[in-house]
């Protein structure tokens, strides 16, 4: 089952960072920028010149991390400082990620340029941009050897971090509505961010009680909840699976961590089936009665297709006959989209390439040559999750990964040889449970998985 559309939007999200994986993977197959009617507020008046705001995060009760963000105006100008530190449990292993958000924005917290790093370890992922009209020009890889992208926006964007400042120049009442584009540098996407004033309550923090604005904004038809004092500062966040921030100090919010491998996140993102398969690799299709019509899920393709509420899934069965020998010389452009090289799946690099060729040897049959890179990737990669955003290169030099890592490096490599090739993002069954999971399609005669 296929997933193909992901929006990230709020800060809480940045928390949410299995969303990164799945996020970027996503936006790879299904890119767009989205216009939005863009409100315009009166301010309150002029906010501070420097503020510093501290949470910790929470994941079910358990202290798993912390975040800051420092702002400071100067002249017209706005700098913003985001960190988040998160321990989380996957699969077993403790991994500790930090994310790091440097950002210039106008006197409308709207975006002028940004720098991003996601690090876990042995893998960093960094990536810069900046706005000249309606232009973003991003920038991402080793000095020197930068790789380079142009993206055309339909109007000027927030960024995440920068939203705590801009509730800050709100005048909040009952029933209003706030919407502008947001920038996510993970997905290097635009998209709409609607939030609404819902209520105004007290909200209990660490046994004090504080007077707030009950802000919702709604992400793939879950709600996500902000909590605002009068000063327009926040107090609370509330997001997917258990995952909240809580207002905190210096002194308090790195303390207390829960290092323990007492929650594994890919079981707490598995999704339970009301009946085991039995043998399920013998199966030739698969259908699956969803609670509810999955609308933010665009399910329908060669292998699978969704009526009502029932999706069926098809196996297919090889071999496969191509109807073109490698490279791919064809004139089909929604087929030559996917030989050309990305940001994060450098299939034109030098190195990828005579790995590519190493591999198949002489064979020009596209199906022979796949099965020949996928058995590569799957001997010479060690299985082990890794948190970062998938890159072509990366995976070539460190050979390790999960399933993103698997997908992204395959996609290069079949690209490299002039097999069309995109990444898939969905869901795979296992034990009774259904799990995120990313995989590949090449072009064969159709796209085969």
């Amino acid at each position: 089952m296929k997933k193909s559309v992901i929006y990230k939007t709020s800060g809480i999200l940045i928390v949410f960072f299995w969303l990164f994986v799945v996020a970027e993977l996503v936006k790879r197959t299904n890119f767009s920028q989205k216009s939005i009617d863009v409100t315009h507020i009166d301010k309150k008046g002029s906010v501070e010149n420097r503020s510093e705001e501290w949470k910790g995060i929470f994941l079910r009760g358990r202290k798993v991390g912390y975040a800051v963000t420092r702002i400071n105006k100067i002249s017209n100008m706005f700098e913003v400082n985001e960190e988040i530190f998160l321990t989380v449990n996957l699969m077993g292993s403790t991994h500790e990620i930090l994310s790091s958000t440097k950002a210039e924005l106008d006197e409308e917290f709207r975006l002028n340029n940004f720098k991003f790093s996601l690090s876990s370890g042995l893998i960093e992922f960094k990536i810069s941009g900046a706005i000249k009209g309606n232009n973003l020009y991003l920038s991402m890889g080793e000095k020197g050897k930068e790789k380079t992208k142009l993206i055309r926006l339909p109007s000027k964007p927030m960024i995440s971090a920068g939203m705590t400042e801009f509730f800050k120049s709100c005048t909040f009442k009952v029933g209003d509505s706030y919407c502008f584009p947001v920038f996510d540098p993970v997905t290097m996407t635009t998209n709409p961010a609607v939030i609404t004033v819902v209520a105004k309550e007290d909200v209990e923090i660490n046994s004090k009680l504080y007077k707030a604005f009950r802000l919702e904004m709604n992400f793939l038809d879950h709600p996500l909840v902000f909590w605002i004092d009068e000063k327009g500062k926040s107090l609370k966040e509330k997001g997917f699976m258990g995952f909240t921030l809580v207002r905190s100090s210096p002194a308090k919010a790195p303390l207390g961590l829960d290092r323990s491998k007492s929650i594994d996140f890919y079981e707490l993102s598995a999704i339970k089936v009301a009946q085991r398969l039995t043998n399920p690799r013998e199966l030739s299709y698969l259908k699956v009665l969803f609670d509810q019509t999955p609308s933010p899920m665009s399910v329908n393709g060669p292998r699978q297709s969704l009526t009502g509420r029932v999706l069926t899934v098809t196996k297919e069965t090889p071999p496969f006959t191509a109807n073109y020998t490698i490279p791919y010389k064809g004139k089909e452009n929604s087929l030559l989209h996917f030989l050309r090289p990305e940001m994060l799946i450098q299939s034109d690099d030098q190195e990828i390439i005579s790995l590519a060729r190493q591999i198949v040897k002489k064979t020009v049959n596209p199906f022979l040559a796949a099965q020949m890179i996928m058995g590569w990737v799957f001997e010479n990669l060690e299985k082990a999750p890794v948190v970062s955003i998938p890159n072509a290169k990366e995976v070539f030099t460190y050979k390790k990964g999960d399933c993103n890592e698997h997908a992204t490096i395959l996609t290069a490599l079949l690209r490299a040889v002039g097999i069309p090739a995109r990444i898939v993002v969905g869901l795979v069954y296992k034990d009774g449970k259904f799990y995120y999971h990313a995989w590949n399609e090449a072009y064969i005669n159709r796209w085969i998985s």
